[in-house]
């Protein structure tokens, strides 16, 4: 069990037990008569998540290292909540570490913080781990509508991109990158001071 202080409130994670025909979380002693929420926080399981989405509204990947939270990466988000639509799904994958040391250097946060800031930002309704750098694994288990992908990728990932979501039946929309807001210039000005 973890427990974490923000902000004066405490945080428990634990897993939901079935309990009737419902289920339920148990809480310390101390929390009698006080106010509670429960909020789902992630699905790390990607098949598991797959098999629960609601297949009648459109669904929108896209994926993250997450690292340094951005204006880029709200944009990024903000155009694949509004891909998705009122009623639809913003699935977004945030790379592990071992994803990201495909391309680039270990992040500095834990895979834990980087999708706890994910699942905090309002415009995600899921917030899943990918595994590969590529998201074509992601993408062959959720089958999204919609894959979003980033100009800085290169034209043959995009490519490929492009050819999974055909034989998905859906597509690829490509976003602009935006170099001086990424996560590499920002981190160049900090070392600079």
């Amino acid at each position: 069990m973890a427990e974490f202080v923000i902000q004066g409130k405490e945080l428990i994670s634990k897993i939901v037990k079935e309990h009737g025909s419902g289920a339920i979380v148990y809480v310390p002693k101390q929390w009698a008569g006080e106010k509670v929420s429960v909020i789902r926080e992630m699905e790390y399981d990607v098949k598991k998540l797959a098999k629960s989405l609601d297949r009648e509204h459109r669904i929108v990947y896209s994926y993250y290292v997450l690292d340094l939270v951005h204006r880029g990466h709200l944009l990024q988000m903000q155009n694949a909540k509004a891909t998705a639509g009122k009623n639809g799904i913003s699935v977004i994958g945030i790379l592990t570490d071992q994803a990201v040391m495909e391309k680039k250097k270990r992040p500095i946060l834990s895979l834990d913080e980087r999708m706890l800031l994910a699942q905090a930002i309002k415009y995600n309704d899921f917030v899943v781990a990918q595994g590969k750098y590529s998201p074509l694994p992601n993408v062959k288990n959720i089958c999204p509508d919609v894959l979003m992908e980033s100009s800085s990728h290169t034209k043959n990932n995009i490519d490929e991109a492009k050819q999974v979501m055909d034989k998905l039946g859906g597509k690829v929309i490509v976003t602009p990158y935006y170099p001086m807001i990424c996560s590499t210039e920002i981190k160049k000005k900090i070392r600079e001071g």
